[in-house]
């Protein structure tokens, strides 16, 4: 077992590794000043701890925090954890295609305030960045719908696993409207592979308190594209000092049922 100054050596190297030379992502405004028991204890548990642990690589540490961060609207720490991930080896188009993937799940307010600062922050690195123009506008409705739910199937499983009683409801409305869109246009964009839109869905999901059949399902789908029952129980303790901790517990739970449900074990 470490000792707790060993474990604040360990969170102090993990820092400087983000850091990559600047001195400010060492600073905890606030906290610095009024509670440095707290600074200390942050030091130890989330970087010396949580970060260390070597379950989920480093990028996608970062894909499941800045997704978080979204999910919440903590633009500062939100800015830190972009550059970080940038230091760590995140490109700017897996950066910028996380706030994409995450548009249906936190809103389009929460995705342009963090485009914003991602802006900011490529124009203060001198980053070229061209962005990916995939989406094919000459496609019908009716063609983006049949390709949101072949994608669907392909991240998700079966469509009618959990059907609507009412076909011309206004539920089945917004429902083709997401398969539409979500499923259909942003599913199938290019810059992030089908496990890190799982990772960071979930990430998402858990902060903002989902734990319904959509948090279920999204589960059950990140196992479909190749996520593990371990890394899927690593995120949720990656998230227990971003979401906290009775957020990142609730959703182990309904994870361990999605395991025992399919035979596997975390």
């Amino acid at each position: 077992m470490d000792s707790l100054d060993e474990r604040y050596e360990k969170g102090q190297a993990m820092r400087t590794m983000m850091a990559q030379g600047d001195p400010s992502h060492f600073t905890l405004p606030g906290i610095d000043q009024l509670a440095p028991d707290l600074k200390r204890i942050i030091n130890e548990a989330l970087y010396g701890q949580i970060w260390a642990r070597p379950g989920l690589e480093p990028k996608h540490r970062c894909m499941v925090t800045i997704s978080a961060l979204t999910a919440s609207g903590h633009l500062p720490l939100l800015r830190r954890h972009i550059e970080r991930g940038l230091n760590l080896g995140l490109t700017p188009k897996q950066v910028v295609e996380v706030f994409v993937h995450l548009t249906f799940y936190v809103g389009v307010p929460a995705v342009e305030a963090a485009m914003r600062t991602t802006k900011e922050i490529f124009e203060e690195r001198g980053l070229e960045f061209t962005p990916t123009e995939v989406y094919d506008t000459s496609l019908s409705a009716d063609e983006l719908f049949e390709i949101g739910k072949k994608s669907f199937e392909e991240h998700i499983g079966e469509a009618s696993l959990y059907p609507v009683d009412d076909t011309d409801s206004i539920e089945m409305e917004l429902g083709r409207l997401i398969d539409e869109y979500l499923w259909g246009a942003i599913y199938t964009r290019p810059d992030l592979d089908p496990q890190s839109r799982a990772i960071c869905a979930i990430s998402a999901m858990t902060v903002m308190g989902q734990y319904d059949r959509q948090i279920r399902r999204r589960i059950e789908g990140a196992l479909r594209v190749g996520v593990t029952p371990q890394q899927i129980m690593e995120v949720f303790v990656h998230l227990v000092l971003y979401g906290g901790y009775i957020n990142s517990r609730t959703a182990m739970r309904v994870a361990r049922s999605v395991f025992t449900e399919q035979g596997l074990s975390a």
